[in-house]
């Protein structure tokens, strides 16, 4: 297994980095319109404190969403307001730079990006060191922007690649990512929690929850559509939970897909998101494809009661502080 070492991170950031101004609140090459959109960002995010400290001092989670990008305003407004953390994909094939737009507009509307990383389908590359340049760079592209940011590398491992290279591939990228304000964590499979816990253990081993900031994954709803199973996507948040607890470590817990057949399923997920200590987040995968299904009806209704109550709660309590 290949480790980096920090002295090696730094150098990568200096080497690849070059005109990229670390120490600035902005990404090299922010135009003027960029500028004006970070400043926006900056005074929408005083109204929400969406930093595992801010959040977790408030007890609230951040209630976020993912849809593609050619779709995302239009979902963002049929669920309304409160959407809180937003779901971005990117590859460090693509570079540096891979969907560093939709961050700057998660950012500018004072919501978490919860960003994850794969590498052109090519673990053994990232293993090799071949992905370093790429993920220092994108990594004080992220920085840059000063914010509270949730990064994941490659989402969902199980199937893509053995435990072991998920591990030592990950040895290798997330320190370029333990910087600033990025907060790094997996997205792990979540159904594995159902009657393969020992095999979800050997994504998550004790040197990787020693580097983690915070511990997540995905979670949906058995069966189809048209015949619902019967796991449910919201039991695996406690499950997550205890198998945190089992392995002695506390870090927040983040969801980042989640999308149930039924209302009730939607409502049970947010209600254990809301009901669950130290969640940071929880994001609700608002398209048809996979496992989900695009919110309409009283879906959507019930995903909107979710945004609801986290906003209720987020005002009460801060009215008693």
């Amino acid at each position: 297994m290949q480790h980096v070492s920090r002295r090696h991170v730094l150098g990568l950031v200096g080497a690849a980095g070059a005109g990229v101004a670390v120490a600035s609140t902005q990404p090299a090459g922010a135009s003027a319109g960029d500028t004006a959109l970070h400043d926006h960002g900056r005074r929408r995010q005083r109204g929400r404190r969406t930093g595992i400290k801010g959040v977790s001092a408030l007890g609230v989670p951040l209630i976020g969403m993912s849809a593609p990008a050619e779709v995302w305003h239009a979902r963002h407004r049929a669920v309304g307001p409160g959407v809180g953390a937003r779901r971005i994909f990117a590859d460090l094939a693509d570079g540096p730079t891979s969907q560093l737009s939709l961050v700057r507009e998660a950012h500018a509307a004072g919501q978490l990006p919860v960003i994850s990383y794969k590498a052109g389908g090519d673990v053994d590359a990232v293993v090799a060191g071949q992905y370093d340049a790429a993920a220092a760079a994108a990594a004080a592209r992220l920085a840059a922007f000063d914010r509270p940011t949730a990064v994941v590398f490659w989402h969902e491992p199980h199937g893509d690649m053995t435990p072991a290279q998920y591990v030592a591939a990950s040895m290798r990228i997330l320190p370029f990512f333990k910087r600033d304000r990025l907060e790094v964590g997996p997205l792990l499979n979540g159904w594995l929690l159902d009657r393969q816990a020992e095999v979800f253990a050997q994504y998550a081993p004790d040197e990787l929850l020693r580097t983690w900031d915070w511990f997540g994954f995905d979670t949906y709803e058995s069966g189809t559509m048209e015949s619902p199973g019967a796991v449910k996507p919201a039991s695996r948040i406690p499950a997550a939970a205890a198998f945190l607890a089992q392995r002695g470590f506390q870090l927040p817990l983040g969801v980042g897909e989640y999308n149930g057949y039924s209302a009730q399923s939607i409502t049970d997920v947010g209600n254990a998101l809301l009901s669950t200590p130290n969640v940071w987040f929880g994001c609700l995968w608002n398209t048809t494809g996979g496992k989900g299904v695009e919110l309409s009806g009283d879906r959507l209704e019930a995903f909107r009661g979710t945004l609801a109550k986290a906003r209720a709660r987020r005002a009460r309590r801060r009215r008693r502080r």
